[in-house]
């Protein structure tokens, strides 16, 4: 004696039933690594160049890196006038550095955040670098100002530091 077989399954439509936090968090979840396979997480540089009447100032700064990560920021001041330049100050907004830790600068600065460069003669270029380990995540503005005598030249910064 042999059992009849079962009934067939009733017909069934495929249906994703998702809750509304999901239908918002489900592409979200996506959007992530694919976002990252792009780059739109990864650190980038900016530069920055502004010129005055006797200055020149062009800035290389980490527009985007990580915490507790290291960045170099560079900035380049040419005397444009035709005469020696005895004393070319550079100095960097408190604001902006004191986001960062373990700043370092070289050559050192002579008061707070400020680089003296001396006898700078025309047409000669010097560098100020300055190394910061990202501390305060966020989005941090500053601006670095070149001054000789009553000439001075500003450069905007906007470096974001990510979680």
């Amino acid at each position: 004696m042999s059992l009849p077989s079962p009934p067939p399954p009733p017909p069934i439509d495929p249906k994703i039933d998702l809750t509304w936090k999901q239908r918002i968090g489900f592409p979200i979840l996506l959007a992530v690594p694919i976002l990252a396979l792009f780059g739109i997480f990864g650190e980038t540089r900016g530069h920055a160049h502004t010129t005055s009447g006797s200055i020149d100032v062009e800035v290389s700064y980490p527009a985007r890196f990580r915490y507790r990560q290291v960045q170099s920021l560079r900035v380049s001041v040419r005397n444009l006038s035709s005469l020696v330049a005895d004393t070319m100050k550079v100095s960097f907004d408190t604001a902006y550095v004191a986001r960062f830790s373990s700043v370092r600068f070289d050559p050192a600065p002579k008061s707070a955040y400020t680089v003296d460069l001396t006898d700078v003669k025309p047409s000669e270029s010097r560098l100020v670098s300055v190394e910061l380990w990202g501390q305060d995540y966020g989005n941090h503005r500053g601006t670095v100002v070149a001054r000789h005598g009553s000439d001075s030249a500003i450069v905007h910064l906007r470096t974001f530091v990510f979680p």
